[in-house]
Formats: C-alpha cells, sequence, structure tokens
C-alpha cells in the first residue's frame, strides 16, 4: 500500500494500487453504487483492470483510495473536468455499502474542498447527483454545495426518467465556514 498523498480528519487519502482492484470492482457494481450512476453497466475483472490501468493525470482524471485507521478501504474519489483557465473541477465519492451513513462523506467531501481550494487554487467545484439518491443530496448540502440546476429527465432508471441536478461548492462560500 502506498504511503498517503493528504490525510484529514483520521481519513487517508492515496493513489490506488492493484491490491485495490477487487474492492473497487465490488464497489461499483453492488446496486446500491451503479443504481445512482449516470452509467449502470456491470464491470467485470478484465474491464476493471483495464479502467485501473488508464486512471491517472495524465487523462484529465485523479482518482484517490480512501482508508482510515479500521478500514483499508473506505471508498474512492474522482477529481476530473479539471479547467484550469475557470479554475472549476468535477469530483465525487463512492462509499462502501457497510460504511455509509457513518459520516465517511462529509468528511471526504470536507477533505476535498481542502484539497481542491487550497492546494490547487480552484474557484469551483461542482457534481451530478440523481435526483432519486436524496441522501447523497443531504450530503453534499450539507457539506456547503448547493444547486445550480438541473438536467431534466435525463436519466432513465428503474422504468422511468429521473433529473440529473447539477451542484457547485465555490471558494468564497467555502472561505466563509
Amino acid at each position: 500500500m502506498d504511503a498517503p498523498f493528504f490525510n484529514h480528519d483520521g481519513l487517508h487519502f492515496r493513489v490506488p494500487d492493484p491490491g485495490d482492484i477487487k474492492a473497487l470492482q465490488d464497489l461499483r457494481n453492488d446496486e446500491s453504487t451503479w443504481i445512482h450512476l449516470k452509467d449502470p453497466k456491470p464491470i467485470g475483472p478484465a474491464d476493471q483492470k483495464a479502467w485501473f490501468d488508464s486512471i491517472g493525470w495524465k487523462n484529465g482524471r485523479m482518482y484517490l483510495a480512501v482508508y482510515d485507521a479500521k478500514n483499508p478501504f473506505v471508498g474512492l474519489v474522482y477529481m476530473d473536468e479539471l479547467d484550469l483557465q475557470n479554475r472549476s473541477m468535477r469530483i465525487g465519492a463512492n462509499v462502501v455499502p457497510e460504511l455509509r451513513n457513518q459520516g465517511y462523506g462529509k468528511k471526504i467531501y470536507a477533505a476535498l474542498k481542502i484539497y481542491a481550494f487550497e492546494q490547487l487554487n480552484l474557484h469551483r467545484l461542482w457534481l451530478c447527483v440523481l435526483e432519486t439518491n436524496t441522501f447523497a443530496i443531504q450530503v453534499y448540502e450539507k457539506c456547503g454545495f448547493k444547486v445550480e440546476g438541473r438536467y431534466r429527465e435525463a436519466i432513465y432508471r428503474n422504468g422511468k426518467y429521473v433529473d440529473y441536478i447539477l451542484m457547485s461548492c465555490l471558494e468564497h462560500e467555502y472561505r466563509r465556514k
């Protein structure tokens, strides 16, 4: 396991290593995860390995595995669509199902905001979430994200179209807290 890239509030963030591949695949293929994603296709071992081999800033994306003293794999965060000219980036996170509802999401997003606003000097962080993922929306709001708009009926899930909600947090909102 690689050394942490950064730490915050008892959480450690590191570049994923090959030992994470099975945990990543299990997280992605768990129905409680993929049901809330834009693309709900299952991932097999070969596809997971190919994805793993492609990750890195060289492709405009950064993924970090999250862990703490008790759990060797809490989840995965991603940062992509980095726009240096406009100082904006999309972020997201998935926490393993057995650790959800324990405050990990709030800690992860707090850490991502510190990294983005204090280290990368960004102005805006954004994400998209299905309107049916009400728990995540509440977490994002508690973390200072505000609804910016919506892609109406953009995602087909469980026999109907649902809105894809765009949320963001701005640097001055982060600094006020």
